[in-house]
């Protein structure tokens, strides 16, 4: 598990600080104009911007039912929910300009049948023996200990 340390260092471009305010504990960051802040789900964290500084943003909540580590855990995934749209967009114009290519070049009627497909991923493939239905498949472990696995194909 990473320390408080670790993680202010890690969110560093971001991160301005933590302080307690009596029983309230804070966290300050900054993020780039367009970007969101949200406060958690279940209501305990809270987001405010700042008054005099529309970038700075305090993460607050109450010390008796709230860690830092949780607070920090909301803004790591507020950075990486920000990064992940910033990407997207970025996607988004190239495979437009993609597209904007492709018309151009691209007959009507074969731009009718113009579909998006994802390519799937493959999964590792496993390694294994297929014999015949009840047979038994033994492989020895450590020299020393069998193990025995039933086939039901």
């Amino acid at each position: 598990m990473k320390s408080l340390q670790d993680r202010m260092n890690e969110m560093r471009p971001y991160f301005r600080g933590i302080e307690m305010y009596n029983e309230a504990l804070m966290v300050k960051v900054v993020y780039p104009s367009k970007w969101k802040a949200y406060p958690s789900d279940d209501g305990r964290i809270k987001v405010t911007p700042s008054e005099t500084d529309p970038n700075l943003t305090f993460y607050y909540a109450d010390s008796k039912n709230t860690t830092y580590e949780e607070i920090f855990d909301l803004v790591e995934q507020t950075i990486k929910a920000n990064q992940d749209i910033l990407l997207k967009l970025q996607l988004l114009k190239d495979k437009v300009n993609e597209l904007r290519e492709l018309f151009q070049v691209t007959p009507y009627d074969d731009l009718v049948n113009l579909r998006f497909v994802f390519e799937k991923q493959e999964k590792p493939k496993r390694k294994y023996t297929k014999k015949k239905k009840n047979e038994k498949v033994t492989e020895e472990k450590n020299n020393s200990e069998e193990i025995a696995v039933e086939s039901n194909e």
